[in-house]
């Protein structure tokens, strides 16, 4: 959102007082963007999101084995969805590839050993997947597999998507062209993205600092200003809206297409739709279930706030842009500090949110 401390300064000072610009500019949160570049720029392991990913020998597109509760997710989801994931699930397909991240570009985006990237490994490829289809109503691991790829860039290979997961992008489409037809609705055209991949779109990363949403962790790192946008005098209450506006306008999707794409982020802060999703990894994590109740949150809320610090966002990816056509929601990868340390990313744990 502003590239250094004396952008935010300025653009702030047009829609805050000085106090006020000075608490936004405090709390600024380091993260890294996407941003598109041209398909021929050396593609081969670069940024991408969407598309398919590029692998070297020996490595295999992850794929989703039928979870052990297989039926207890299905009955998160209404009968048509419960009934949908258990058609899903008996296929074992592969997960949906969200994203390749070229750690070495990520490392020189974020300006080296200080940046917001000093954590992740400085050489190699994050790939992201994703089950998008059963994942929603999956938070947790095994919806989602983080590969760190290690391999020399010479010898990837550009990938094709598995035969299976082109036959279930090609049976979503004949369904929904079905259900289309019945209500007298355009078809589908062929290529139109389904929940087993989105367009390939070649990335760069790019440094920026953005301000936190306030119903994030980071918020709470920021008493002062957390405190002035809490307040319900008018001028606060009028700095709450404006701190809102701004922060909407921004960011969320409804105020424009183009604002789906930046929501799309690595590192930083998170932009919830909810509650911040590092807490919703920690209760997943500590309880082994999706949602907690409200005497049971009270009951541990103090170890439930303490166990979401330790937690990272890797990778958020905005649905609705994944595809480049209408969807809801947004999938947060999430990682332990602990475990990005030891670099075991098989631990990530994905969250799903819809407003």
């Amino acid at each position: 959102m502003f590239d250094m401390p004396a952008d935010a300064q300025a653009q702030l000072a047009q829609h805050f007082a000085r106090p006020q610009v000075e608490r936004v500019v405090a709390a600024l949160v380091p993260t890294l963007v996407f941003r598109p570049r041209p398909a021929d720029r050396g593609s081969l392991g670069g940024t991408r999101i969407g598309g398919t990913p590029d692998l070297p020998p020996g490595l295999t597109w992850p794929r989703r084995a039928k979870p052990a509760d297989a039926e207890a997710i299905a009955k998160r989801g209404n009968a048509e969805a419960g009934e949908e994931m258990r058609r899903h699930f008996r296929k074992e397909l592969p997960y949906a590839f969200f994203a390749q991240v070229d750690l070495g570009e990520a490392r020189a985006a974020a300006k080296g050993e200080g940046g917001p990237a000093a954590a992740l490994p400085g050489h190699g490829r994050l790939l992201f997947f994703y089950d998008l289809a059963a994942g929603p109503w999956d938070n947790g691991t095994e919806s989602a597999r983080v590969i760190w790829d290690e391999s020399p860039r010479e010898g990837l290979t550009p990938q094709t998507m598995p035969a299976d997961l082109v036959a279930a992008a090609d049976a979503h489409r004949a369904e929904i062209a079905r259900v289309n037809r019945q209500f007298k609705l355009p078809l589908p055209k062929p290529d139109s993205c389904t929940p087993y991949g989105g367009p390939a779109r070649p990335m760069s990363l790019h440094a920026t600092l953005r301000p936190p949403a306030i119903d994030s962790l980071e918020m709470d790192a920021q008493p002062a200003l957390k405190a002035a946008l809490a307040r319900r005098t008018d001028g606060e209450e009028r700095f709450r809206d404006a701190y809102q506006d701004l922060f909407s306008k921004a960011f969320d999707r409804y105020y424009g297409t183009a604002n789906a794409g930046r929501r799309n982020q690595l590192l930083g802060s998170p932009l919830p739709e909810q509650s911040d999703p590092r807490v919703e990894a920690e209760v997943v994590s500590r309880f082994g279930v999706q949602h907690l109740e409200r005497d049971t949150i009270e009951a541990h809320r103090a170890e439930t706030d303490a166990g979401a610090r330790t937690w990272r966002l890797l990778l958020q990816i905005d649905v609705g842009d994944f595809l480049q056509e209408d969807g809801e929601g947004t999938v947060y990868f999430l990682i332990r500090d602990t475990d990005l340390s030891e670099r075991r990313f098989d631990r990530v744990v994905a969250v799903y949110q819809q407003t």
